[in-house]
């Protein structure tokens, strides 16, 4: 049997970032690595640095990229540019002393395509006796934590402050009310548009069982706990999550009856209910599905949706 890979976040500050590249470099090359300045001062396109017997002299910009959630607030997860790689990597060519490597380490997903781009640049580097660039992404630290456990460990107490089994479920349920945060439970039926109410039930019903909430724009993973409802340790919660996963599952169900057999109609900017009892019950199973979850953030001593 494989084993399980957990999923992390990346952290929401720059500090704890930087902290996390230099851990996993001491990790990798088995050397001390070193800051380089303190926040503010320039610092050459290199954060951290250290010198290896094998690879010589090896620099590292830390770079936090942020995407907009629904709310235009900052997520780390966003992209890098063409135009970007190629700006920070001749920022690095005044550091002293001389690097051998280079490296642009992001929250970013990979991304094969910005990878060419970067392999590229570094041939044209190299061919002029500069640095070798390399690119670390979030999907390469999400590897180096389930590599290395006391790195796990650091990252679980020091960013995500999980010390527990009581933290962990906490740390589920907040993900969880991340992904009620939709207009689909709040406003009145009639302003939603049928594509994005059974998204946003598709996208809180997966959140609810796999503790994974996505960016509705973008696609992509914005928060991740380790696994949904069913991993929580406390009963009670994870009873009334269960309750709260079949009224999901119902309210799905009695969307797609009613669109097929005419009860409900999309037009244009709204949702037309021709059965008026369909219509209650919809709004019924809205406001039960926020009151299971409300019960459990209260008892869990967390703020209700």
């Amino acid at each position: 049997m494989g084993q399980i890979s957990l999923f992390f976040q990346p952290p929401l500050h720059w500090q704890q970032f930087e902290d996390l590249t230099r851990s996993v470099f001491e990790k990798i090359h088995v050397v001390q690595a070193n800051k380089n300045g303190r926040s503010g001062q320039a610092q050459q396109g290199v954060d951290i640095y250290g010198s290896t017997k094998q690879f010589g002299n090896i620099g590292i910009q830390c770079k936090r990229v942020d995407e907009l959630d629904a709310n235009n607030q900052p997520i780390p997860g966003g992209s890098v540019t063409r135009t970007f790689l190629r700006a920070e990597a001749e920022k690095a060519l005044a550091f002293s002393p001389a690097l051998d490597i280079w490296i642009l380490a992001t929250t970013a997903k990979r991304d094969g395509s910005i990878q060419q781009v970067a392999r590229k640049l570094s041939e044209e580097y190299q061919r002029k006796q500069k640095f070798e660039i390399q690119l670390w992404s979030w999907d390469d630290y999400i590897t180096w934590l389930n590599t290395y456990t006391d790195l796990q460990k650091w990252y679980y107490e020091k960013v995500i402050h999980i010390y527990s089994d009581l933290d962990q479920d906490r740390f589920t349920l907040e993900t969880i009310a991340m992904a009620f945060h939709r207009p689909a439970f709040t406003d009145p039926l009639a302003h939603e548009h049928v594509d994005d109410f059974l998204q946003a039930l598709k996208d809180t019903q997966s959140a609810l069982r796999t503790g994974e909430l996505v960016n509705r724009d973008t696609r992509h993973v914005i928060r991740k706990s380790v696994g949904g409802w069913r991993l929580l340790k406390e009963p009670h919660w994870k009873n009334r999550l269960n309750d709260l996963d079949r009224e999901l599952q119902e309210l799905r169900k009695q969307l797609m009856a009613g669109l097929n057999d005419g009860r409900l109609q999309q037009h244009r900017h709204y949702l037309q209910v021709n059965d008026a009892a369909l219509g209650q019950d919809l709004d019924r199973r809205r406001r039960l599905c926020l009151g299971y979850l409300n019960d459990v953030l209260v008892n869990a001593e967390l703020s209700p949706v």
